[in-house]
């Protein structure tokens, strides 16, 4: 046997080392061991590093405790802290499980013992666990992250935890659709999750053992001078090393595999060429290929498992390597095949029951599978008859557009310079005993407009707006400006507004203080300046003075410390603006865009829209992908069902708010609701006053007109070739302008097979492509009860053109007569305003009506409604009034001659019985004073006194009738 202590190649076994040619000179000593730092300077370092965080931490806290407290005043405590208390729950869970996780990988990549050239008796080597347990301290720092993450999803996980079910499943895999809704995003949140924690947890394994063998090596290099020391001591490390990575690399593709499976569900939302879902390709090859996936890629990581007591590397890459070609293969090649050589030269027959799939679930997610829809045969032009009876209360067809509108509010109802109106609202009342639909707007504060900009001004004097303006939609003074039901400081009129103060509304954005030493302007008269003082329930207390110290770090404003004008009765109002306050208490509803004013039992009220929405509706067409998405449209268009379930008041005094639940059957509002039982109520508590205002939702309106213009079509055939796709129709709204696409408007209307006018938000639809304007449908939201949140859908004979706005925009610019009266009448383009264009139904066919503004070039540029068009199928014309253009249309209505008497033949019988002439006379007169005088408390403006007069002359014409034997 060869001599091992001194072989012929000058090797040197570990067991005969010759310590007299080691220098051990240099190990022992104390100045050269690695130490770690002094707990001093442990102490001071977490001293500093608190202070840094001080100012970082301050402001979120100080959010927190400012908003507890406002939530606290409108009584939805709860509402807000469970946000936080299932945030911090998550936090905890997720925290805690990746330091569970982290925790065993750092402690078996300390356990391998790496080979000491000397032995140092005196000095035994730490174990694994003691250095695990003193460091295990830097784990909570990625456990921190990694539980913020968690704890951001508090709301996905709130919904998981109440899931409510559907009530229906999906065609492929037989779920209920609320397993998409509530429990599928968990799955793919926690798989993400972990995947992100497994990675972060690797790069550290691999990290502490590089670090181990770095130091090992070059210990032992240096100690030994041999080479095969180095060699020795990545040996020790690399057999741990692979066994290690070798079960993390099993976890990866374990949950690799499981990810193949949650892809699965995701078929169902894939857009495909012709639809959305999972059609032939999808189902024949992508759902087998991804099954194919988790098959495979499970079988890799049980390899993985099992290599971890193999320890070979060949194993490991081995099966990261099969992964990737298994997906390149199966997951990306064999679909193509199947696509491009199946589907492709048979498309519509290949994809015609996936393509009813995706009509069947788009219509039923947007709310459209209930839509009343039928054929109109309309005829070219309506009977004179039939015009008078439709359209004989002048004040009631809608000749008001909300654009110049809000300009004449502006100049002549702002009366003060801090006031303005921010935008016209739509609705009805009863005026006068019966119904009047009337734009309003409400007459806001705004504080940039103060002369003055002292602090004292801005919070404590000028706190709110006042009043309303509120016209009729088709109210025209002599002069062409509005008329008013409503106007004037403090507002006079009906209906009647006894709180006009407007502390809370849509330009109500810096905060005020109320209940100080200083009263609050509130109008001026001759006499001088009218003061008042707040007295709702509104706001936050600011007497104390930790509350004067939360709240001014909270505003960064040193003036509520400072300030002698706070008493203890003082209270602060923020979070005023309504839309930003609506999504603060509840950031799970989406909300429509424009709150609308409510005047109901003398007080001024807001009400919006909130929306429940989803995007994981299997099947469903997703509304961005119709070209909805944009600054105004719900959840950014990133969306495939959505519901009208929640309707939301404020009182514009005291900020009040309450949530009213509209559509109890849908499962995403019921979600909500066991969630947040103190903040949703039914809508049968809703005061009557206000519910009578309740209206179809113009956003919701304008994506399902946009979702319907391409799903009206039911039939898998003509979906695929999109022959009958529509759009909404386009406008012009100003002379010598582009067309553009019609905003959704509020009419009052009578529908074709209805018995009475109805309050209606529509829009008009034309074919989508080309230059065809003809109008093919008319899609109508009913807002009245009992028919509340139904859609009525008119559809257009083919065989022959119906006139769509853009024609009649067309006839009115081709008619030289109206040309030329328009070219005198505003020299400028500028100076003209086109208002909407409304299609309204008359009898079997549709009158057209536009409103021509006209803006003088001069400072006050007040619009003036100068002439109506009014138009049919195929003839135009223009005057002054709408009077006297339904006239110019129609024929002027001829007054009827009193009846003559036919004296009888002379007979021995006693002749019949007849109304004296003298008596039908007192009647015509009477019918006739009452006309004028309804005239003239129109002209005045006292509509009130206009409804009591037509009632009269109604009740003389029935008694014309029944003497006339009519």
């Amino acid at each position: 046997m060869r001599d091992r202590g001194r072989g012929g190649d000058g090797g040197r076994d570990w067991g005969n080392i010759d310590w007299s040619n080691i220098d051990l000179s240099g190990f022992g000593r104390g100045g050269d061991r690695l130490t770690g730092p002094s707990r001093r300077f442990v102490i001071l370092a977490i001293v500093i590093f608190l202070v840094l965080l001080i100012p970082v931490l301050i402001g979120p806290f100080v959010s927190f405790l400012t908003d507890l407290l406002w939530f606290r005043s409108l009584g939805l405590e709860s509402v807000y802290l469970r946000r936080f208390t299932a945030a911090f729950y998550a936090f905890a869970v997720f925290g805690a499980v990746f330091f569970v996780l982290a925790l065993p990988n750092v402690y078996f990549a300390l356990r391998p013992q790496v080979p000491r050239v000397v032995v140092e008796t005196e000095r035994r080597r730490r174990g694994a666990l003691p250095t695990t347990l003193r460091f295990m301290w830097l784990l909570l720092i990625p456990a921190f992250f990694f539980g913020v993450a968690g704890g951001d999803q508090w709301d996905m996980l709130l919904r998981w935890v109440n899931q409510v079910p559907f009530g229906a499943t999906d065609p492929v895999f037989g779920r209920d659709i609320g397993f998409y809704f509530f429990t599928l995003p968990v799955l793919e949140f926690v798989r993400g999750w972990l995947l992100g924690a497994l990675i972060v947890i690797a790069i550290g394994v691999v990290a502490l053992y590089f670090v181990r063998g770095v130091i090992g090596v070059a210990t032992g290099s240096l100690a030994s001078a041999d080479i095969r020391v180095a060699g020795r001591t990545a040996l020790a490390l690399a057999r741990p090393a692979r066994a290690h990575l070798s079960i993390l690399g099993g976890l990866f593709l374990a949950i690799i595999a499981s990810g193949y499976l949650l892809d699965q569900f995701e078929l169902l939302f894939r857009p495909e060429s012709v639809l959305v879902g999972a059609g032939y390709t999808s189902i024949n090859a992508r759902l087998p290929a991804l099954t194919i996936l988790t098959v495979i890629v499970g079988a890799a990581a049980l390899v993985c498992f099992a290599n971890a007591f193999r320890g070979t590397l060949w194993i490991l890459g081995g099966a990261v390597v099969l992964w990737f070609a298994a997906s390149l293969v199966v997951g990306g090649v064999y679909p193509a095949l199947i696509q491009n050589f199946i589907v492709s030269p048979d498309q519509l027959n290949k994809e015609r029951p996936y393509i009813g799939r995706n009509i069947q679930a788009t219509r039923a997610a947007y709310s459209l599978d209930g839509v009343d829809q039928s054929a109109f045969n309309v005829a070219d032009t309506p009977t004179a008859a039939e015009a008078r009876a439709a359209l004989s209360d002048t004040t009631s067809v809608r000749l008001w557009d909300y654009r110049p509108l809000q300009q004449a509010f502006d100049q002549t109802q702002a009366l003060r310079t801090q006031y303005t109106f921010v935008d016209v609202d739509l609705d009805r009342y009863q005026v006068g005993g019966k119904e009047l639909p009337v734009m309003l707007s409400a007459r806001e504060l705004s504080s940039n407009r103060l002369p003055q900009q002292t602090w004292v001004i801005r919070h404590l004097i000028y706190t709110h707006g006042l009043g309303a303006v509120v016209s009729p939609v088709g109210g025209v003074a002599a002069d062409g400006q509005p008329l008013f039901l409503v106007k004037d400081i403090p507002p006079v009129g009906e209906p009647k507004i006894d709180q006009p103060r407007i502390y809370y509304g849509e330009l109500t954005s810096e905060y005020v203080i109320v209940g100080t030493n200083q009263d609050e302007f509130d109008y001026t008269t001759d006499q001088g300046d009218v003061q008042t003082r707040f007295s709702g329930n509104g706001g936050v207390g600011v007497g104390s003075l930790w509350d004067r110290i939360l709240f001014a770090i909270r505003l960064g404003d040193t003036n509520l410390l400072v300030s002698n004008q706070i008493t203890d009765q003082s209270k602060l109002l923020f979070h005023r603006q309504i839309l930003p306050r609506e999504r603060l208490i509840a950031p799970f509803l989406e909300y429509d865009p424009d709150p609308y004013l409510v005047i109901a039992n003398g007080r001024l009220y807001w009400i919006n829209d909130a929306f429940t929405t989803g995007d994981k509706y299997p099947y469903s067409e997703r509304y961005s992908a119709l070209g909805g998405a944009g600054p105004t449209s719900i959840a950014g268009g990133q969306l495939n069902y959505v519901r009208n379930s929640v309707k939301v008041v404020t009182d514009a005094y005291d900020g009040t708010i309450s949530y009213y639940v509209i559509d109890d059957k849908d499962p995403v509002v019921r979600n909500l609701r066991a969630i947040y039982p103190d903040l949703f109520k039914s809508i049968a508590d809703m005061p009557q006053a206000l519910r009578d205002h309740i209206r179809y939702p113009e956003a919701l309106f304008s994506i399902q007109a946009q979702v319907f213009a391409l799903y009206h079509m039911t039939n898998p055939d003509d979906f695929y070739n999109r022959t009958d796709a529509w759009k909404i129709a386009n406008e012009i709204l100003s002379q010598g302008g582009q067309a553009q696409p019609i905003e959704p408007y509020y009419v009052t209307t009578r529908l074709p097979g209805s018995d009475r006018p109805e309050f209606v938000l529509f829009v008009p639809m034309t074919p989508i492509g080309g230059e065809r304007n003809n109008m093919v449908g008319w899609i109508a939201g009913r807002a009245d009860a009992p028919d509340y949140g139904k859609l009525r859908v008119l559809t257009f004979p083919r065989d022959r053109p119906i006139a769509g706005p853009l024609n009649i925009e067309n006839l009115i610019d081709a008619d030289s007569t109206i040309r030329q009266q328009l070219t005198l009448l505003c020299p400028s383009a500028p100076n003209c305003i086109r208002g909407n264009l409304l299609v309204l139904p008359v009898g079997n066919s549709f009158v057209y009506v536009e409103a021509i503004f006209v803006q003088a070039a001069s400072t006050s540029r007040i619009p003036e409604l100068q002439r109506v068009i009014l138009a049919t199928q195929s003839r135009v014309v223009m005057t002054e009034s709408f009077e006297k253009s339904l006239d110019a249309l129609f024929g002027a209505e001829q007054p009827q001659p009193p009846p003559t008497t036919t004296p009888p033949p002379p007979t021995t019988s006693p002749p019949p019985t007849a109304t004296p002439t003298p008596a039908i006379a007192a009647l015509v007169k009477s019918a006739t004073d009452h006309y004028n005088a309804a005239q003239a408390a129109l002209k005045a403006g006292d509509f009130a006194e206009y409804g009591r007069q037509i009632g009269l002359l109604q009740d003389d014409l029935a008694q014309l009738r029944t003497a006339t034997g009519q």
